[in-house]
């Protein structure tokens, strides 16, 4: 082209080419970006499904615990109200119970420490994140519930000789509550002023501790149900 003074054509012809190859490149470059863009948002949905799950497994624990603390309590106002003789000890429902615990552990904490780093929808970030904080000061709480119950009742139960050793050791009653106690002196134990203190502590504990548990569940409700609908957003 050029030989046969072709200039503007072989100009126009290499343009061409050019333009091609850059319309190429871009179109791969595209191509690659919408496929890691299609595997991170595939690894994202597999993320919030897998928390999902794991939120649904916390809320029946969560719920099943908050039951049990539910019961604690009663007991506790049973016992009150036995000391000031308004009720017989016929009528305290499983008063082992006063010495009992409970051990909380949420799964998605377990599996998905650091999840609100990898989340990237910003408003369930920062839900997932008040979850968490909430679910630390609910273990603040059991633990002071529980130190009360391991350095202050079970001793103070020990010491007046409450629990029936042999019954302990007897795998034919070990579930029967009521003869797991040495109901005299368990009774006797009770009407001191000392164990008045310890279980007005209990109490105190026990009904923050159920506070939290409600706090909990409403967070990990509301959390769910966001999830749900940017999965559900994503499937559209």
């Amino acid at each position: 082209m050029i030989k046969e003074h072709k200039v503007s054509r072989y100009i126009l012809y290499a343009l061409g080419e050019i333009v091609l190859v850059v319309i190429g490149i871009l179109i791969a470059l595209q191509i690659n970006n919408w496929n890691e863009n299609r595997k991170v948002l595939k690894a994202q949905v597999n993320l919030l499904e897998d928390f999902y799950d794991n939120l649904g497994v916390d809320s029946v624990q969560l719920t099943i615990d908050k039951q049990n603390m539910l019961k604690i309590i009663a007991c506790q106002k049973q016992l009150h109200a036995y000391r000031k003789g308004i009720i017989q000890p016929e009528l305290v429902d499983e008063p082992i119970r006063i010495r009992g615990s409970i051990r909380n552990v949420s799964i998605t904490q377990t599996n998905h420490p650091e999840i609100a780093t990898k989340v990237l929808n910003e408003t369930i970030k920062e839900e997932i994140r008040v979850y968490y904080r909430l679910l630390s000061s609910m273990e603040n709480a059991y633990k002071q519930y529980d130190n009360v119950v391991k350095e202050s009742i079970r001793p103070y139960l020990s010491e007046k000789l409450a629990i029936n050793a042999d019954v302990i050791f007897d795998n034919r009653a070990q579930f029967d509550s009521v003869q797991r106690l040495n109901l005299e002196n368990f009774y006797g134990a009770v009407k001191e002023d000392y164990f008045s203190q310890i279980l007005s502590e209990s109490n105190i504990k026990a009904v923050e501790l159920v506070e939290f548990f409600n706090w909990v569940i409403s967070a990990n409700h509301a959390l769910r149900l966001n999830i749900k609908k940017e999965l559900d957003g994503r499937d559209k």
